[in-house]
């Protein structure tokens, strides 16, 4: 039985997860044929989300970046080097690099400022295990892998989207 909170695989009639101690009770009861929306978010994998993709070269400017995040309106940029990921430039980033005493020049390789080897999730990947990724490690936004090889981006929004959208 698959935790809805962390995506552990539990024994089938445990009260609570092994893993993180959340509690199981009622998770298989059916609701009237209708999957509970804990159920969902174990079964449905990260294709059900909308995601987005903003990338630049390791070499693009910092100033540039932040043009093209604010131009797409997106809260992120991965770095990609010939296809391959190799770091994440957020509005954290932006703001604990580019601002206050110790700030790096807007002409700054955004290499230099990006997040290196960001974790990354599988489009196959669960949405509660998206969840835990983004509540473990405190991230908006978690670089996503999809099964042709190419990246996207899915964030906290996407997730607060699908849960709204299936409550109806």
């Amino acid at each position: 039985m698959l935790c809805p909170s962390c995506g552990y695989d539990n024994i089938e009639g445990a009260d609570r997860c092994e893993e993180c101690l959340t509690s199981l009770f009622n998770l298989d009861e059916s609701q009237g044929g209708k999957r509970t929306l804990a159920r969902s978010v174990m079964e449905d994998d990260l294709s059900k989300l909308d995601n987005e993709l903003l990338s630049v070269t390791p070499e693009t400017s910092a100033r540039e970046v932040v043009d093209q995040m604010k131009q797409a309106r997106l809260g992120c940029a991965l770095v990609l080097d010939n296809g391959n990921l190799v770091g994440i430039f957020t509005e954290r980033d932006l703001l604990s690099k580019l601002t206050g005493k110790n700030a790096q020049p807007p002409t700054t390789p955004v290499k230099q400022l990006m997040s290196a080897n960001p974790e990354v999730l599988l489009e196959t990947d669960s949405i509660a295990a998206a969840l835990n990724k983004m509540s473990m490690g405190h991230y908006r936004h978690i670089p996503v892998q999809k099964s042709d090889g190419s990246y996207c981006v899915t964030s906290i929004k996407h997730v607060l989207k699908y849960l709204a959208r299936s409550q109806w």
